[in-house]
């Protein structure tokens, strides 16, 4: 398979612990804390391949275009165009693709992770796109929730799934005490999410 260490390291970068629709985002100092967020996460994924040219060129060019939509994100973002984000970015993996096939990092594992962002981090994303979530708050509840969701059932353990489901239940009922979509919508975001990835996962691995 095609690895996608690249566009791995922009999703994580972008989406991992950010909120693309805070405006506490858009002050100077929090844009400079997530550029340089961006950059170790970038590296983290693409260090080993700085020992060629073209590892190096698609270092750079990541950083740029990734410095390029923070900055430009300032003045406001929705669903399509952080889509289109990450489609270029998943391009840009492509033009470079063959920077990565010799990285000491598995293209399993980080097939794995990209999963795992699309059921915990993008889950949030979606929340705040469609007000399932306030836009501006924290998803802590539901991305462990569905994190916890996507190990389990990347193992096959069913019975600890529905633990979990029923943990983020309780926690929302008891801690929460605020009724919401998102009661329903991440366990199930989480359950179709997670199995259609692993599900793909078995076929190409």
């Amino acid at each position: 398979m095609i690895p996608l260490h690249g566009f791995l390291s922009n999703f994580i970068a972008d989406h991992a612990f950010s909120n693309v629709y805070s405006e506490k985002l858009k002050e100077k100092n929090n844009l400079i804390t997530h550029i340089v967020w961006s950059i170790i996460a970038i590296l983290a994924f693409t260090f080993d391949t700085l020992n060629s040219p073209i590892g190096i060129v698609a270092f750079l060019v990541l950083i740029a275009y990734h410095v390029f939509i923070d900055i430009y994100r300032t003045k406001g973002t929705n669903f399509k165009k952080e889509l289109l984000y990450l489609v270029i970015a998943l391009i840009i993996n492509l033009v470079f693709y063959k920077a990565y096939t010799h990285s000491y990092i598995s293209n399993e594992f980080i097939y794995y992770l990209i999963g795992m962002m699309l059921a915990t981090s993008f889950g949030s994303f979606i929340e705040r796109t469609y007000n399932i979530i306030d836009p501006q708050i924290k998803d802590t509840a539901g991305a462990s929730e569905r994190l916890a969701i996507y190990i389990f059932l990347s193992k096959i353990k069913i019975e600890w799934v529905l633990v979990a489901i029923l943990a983020g239940v309780l926690y929302r009922f008891f801690i929460v005490k605020e009724k919401s979509k998102e009661w329903i919508f991440s366990p199930v975001y989480g359950v179709i999410v997670s199995s259609i990835w692993i599900l793909i996962m078995k076929g190409i691995f």
